[in-house]
């Protein structure tokens, strides 16, 4: 069956009503849209009882959820939980299961997300899908706010949720070493079907493809744009420079983010968004980013409050007694890291303190008093603890290599939350 790119098939979905669809829009050949599994949980969730006057609920400055007056007739309980992402298992982002699930609204409820955090590129392509009883996620009409890096949609049900790029520019590692290589490849997210008279609605999702499968998409332009190295733009599948392979200098000395960038335009794309200019949000020229990390052979860096630390001076790891567990400081101890997984394989280790969860207790020097942030806080009026984020473990073999990812919280009062920071920690230490 032949496929066409998302990019062209949203221009067919969102015509003018004094169109006439069969001549000017023809109905595009689609592949088959593809069934996932649920979600499970990553961390603790959030959930607030709102009534009929309406109200919001908010996860972490992620995910909002604003319910109009009289959107239910009585007090219903809302939730927001974190999940795994199986519209894309490769993306970093999470999705998010909201409640009630099964029970329609009367009147539209706003979810909001707030991509800033993780948007590296240019977010024109941005939209949000929402995943079906069967298990197929469907792309949604999304509003874009350039000015407060937030994406929204409008819904009248719940169920998973989650924000997506349709052109993404992906790389088979993070971070790499002397002499090493990165794949880079862009993709796009192709349509799994048609809704009749092509309304939008909600638009099934096939898979993500390998970009240019349509003479409308030109790829051009890869290029270093900051750091060391080499770059080779590749011929794809698609006959186009949708790949490149990024090659390492061989002596590597200090810790390096390498920048890459390349061009992608296309003259017909775009995303239906209410508030762009006839309802039409059009690509043009995307400017696509990553970043690559050049690293020594053992290293430990914590990014927190968008500043990047090297930790590497003061490093320890182990795997004994059922734990991971790993830790470093910098030079003056203005910064003291430890983290405990509980358990011994490689995998994912969402916040908490029981088997298959991790804790993360960071000290920070500040005005010559130390604070003590950690992924956990006590909760007001419930008692109860509340752990955040979510730790990977990639390797346990000779060295012990993963990432942590999510907020940490201070406070200096009997419950509740001072202060939030949310760090990223990426580590390869060797194993006692």
């Amino acid at each position: 069956m032949k496929y066409l790119p998302f990019l062209l098939i949203f221009l067919f979905l969102s015509c003018k009503k004094d169109k006439h669809p069969s001549i000017e829009e023809p109905v595009p050949a689609i592949s088959d849209p593809i069934k996932r599994e649920k979600g499970t949980a990553l961390g603790d969730g959030v959930t607030k009882n709102i009534g009929a006057s309406g109200g919001f609920l908010e996860l972490g400055g992620q995910v909002r959820l604003d319910v109009p007056p009289g959107a239910v007739e009585k007090s219903t309980l809302f939730g927001i939980q974190p999940i795994s992402n199986t519209h894309d298992g490769l993306s970093e982002r999470p999705a998010y299961r909201l409640i009630p699930e099964g029970q329609i609204f009367k009147k539209p409820v706003k979810i909001t997300f707030n991509h800033e955090p993780f948007g590296f590129g240019n977010p024109i392509s941005r939209m949000i899908a929402f995943q079906r009883k069967d298990g197929v996620w469907c792309g949604v009409s999304t509003v874009l706010d350039s000015g407060t890096k937030h994406v929204s949609t409008t819904t009248t049900h719940f169920s998973d949720w989650v924000w997506l790029d349709q052109v993404t520019l992906r790389k088979d590692k993070e971070s790499v070493g002397s002499g090493g290589e990165v794949k880079l490849k862009l993709m796009e997210q192709i349509l799994g079907a048609l809704n009749a008279n092509n309304h939008l609605d909600s638009v099934p999702l096939a898979a993500l493809e390998d970009i240019g499968r349509s003479k409308d998409i030109v790829v051009k332009n890869w290029k270093i744009i900051s750091g060391a190295g080499m770059l080779s733009p590749k011929i794809n599948s698609s006959m186009v420079l949708g790949d490149a392979i990024y090659y390492a200098p061989h002596n590597i000395t200090k810790t390096e983010d390498v920048e890459i960038q390349v061009e992608v335009e296309s003259k017909n794309g775009y995303v239906s968004d209410p508030k762009a200019p006839n309802g039409r949000r059009k690509f043009g020229k995307l400017i696509l980013l990553t970043k690559i990390r050049l690293e020594k052979e053992t290293y430990f860096y914590l990014t927190i409050g968008g500043k990047l630390l090297d930790l590497s001076g003061g490093l320890s790891g182990a795997i004994m007694g059922g734990l991971i567990s790993v830790g470093s400081q910098d030079e003056k101890g203005n910064h003291q890291v430890g983290l405990s997984c509980m358990g011994t394989e490689t995998g994912s280790y969402p916040g908490g303190n029981a088997a298959g969860q991790s804790f993360l207790g960071i000290s920070i020097l500040e005005g010559g008093t130390p604070k003590m942030f950690a992924n956990v806080y006590l909760e007001c009026g419930t008692g109860e603890h509340k752990y955040g984020g979510n730790t990977r473990i990639t390797s346990t073999r000779g060295f012990i290599t993963g990432t942590y990812d999510g907020p940490v919280f201070y406070s200096n009062k009997g419950c509740g939350i001072t202060e939030r920071r949310d760090v990223k920690i990426d580590f390869k230490i060797k194993s006692l």
